[in-house]
């Protein structure tokens, strides 16, 4: 007799992601949209600008042409970073998203404009019931209301009936009730396989 199959486990059942998880992409993702629009502004302004000073000479307005170049960068480098954020937020990596974008909150207000700091703002503000989900999660809480799990547990299978016990053996219908015996005046048994009855303390047919 060979070896038992050992069948795999089923994978474990994973709850649905937040939907603040989606919300916190999609303002990464416009964010990072407007940081490379005004990147792209900002260093085609600084390069006309030093361009232009460049011809009558720079002086001290030579510096308004470099500042906007260096503004350019900085979106630039805003648009990269938060593109690894957003990764993060993909790798289920909350926390460690959540302290990278308080950073770039910040950069995003004082240097890459208003605009893209609110995104961020409000992206960051996000990750709290994010990261409670998660952790509700691992410790094997239960999740906030409102977040359903993406598998339903299958109802466990009933039990298997135990066939029908066999009924014992009848004398054929029609049959004459079952004789005695001649020689110990016992009552005998119907054999069905050979048709005839049979007593079990003489061991002989009648």
């Amino acid at each position: 007799m060979g070896a038992p199959v050992a069948y795999s486990m089923p994978p474990p059942m994973m709850a649905a992601e937040p939907p603040e998880a989606a919300s916190i992409k999609t303002l990464l993702h416009i964010a990072r949209i407007i940081a490379l629009i005004f990147g792209i502004i900002f260093i085609l302004i600084g390069l006309a600008t030093v361009a232009a000073l460049a011809l009558i000479g720079f002086g001290f307005l030579g510096f308004f042409g470099i500042l906007w170049i260096i503004w350019a960068v900085i979106d630039f480098v805003i648009y990269v970073e938060l593109k690894q954020i957003e990764t993060m937020v993909n790798q289920h990596q909350y926390e460690a998203a959540k302290s990278k974008t308080l950073v770039w909150m910040i950069l995003g207000f004082i240097l890459g404009g208003i605009i893209i700091g609110i995104l961020v703002l409000v992206a960051w503000l996000k990750f709290d019931p994010l990261i409670t989900w998660q952790r509700n999660q691992m410790q094997g809480g239960a999740p906030p209301p409102g977040y359903a799990p993406a598998y339903a547990p299958a109802a466990p299978a009933p039990a298997p009936m135990p066939p029908p016990a066999a009924p014992p053996a009848a004398a054929p219908a029609g049959a004459p009730a079952a004789p005695f015996c001649a020689k110990c005046g016992k009552p005998t048994t119907y054999i069905p396989q050979y048709g005839r009855y049979y007593c079990y303390t003489d061991n002989l047919y009648v």
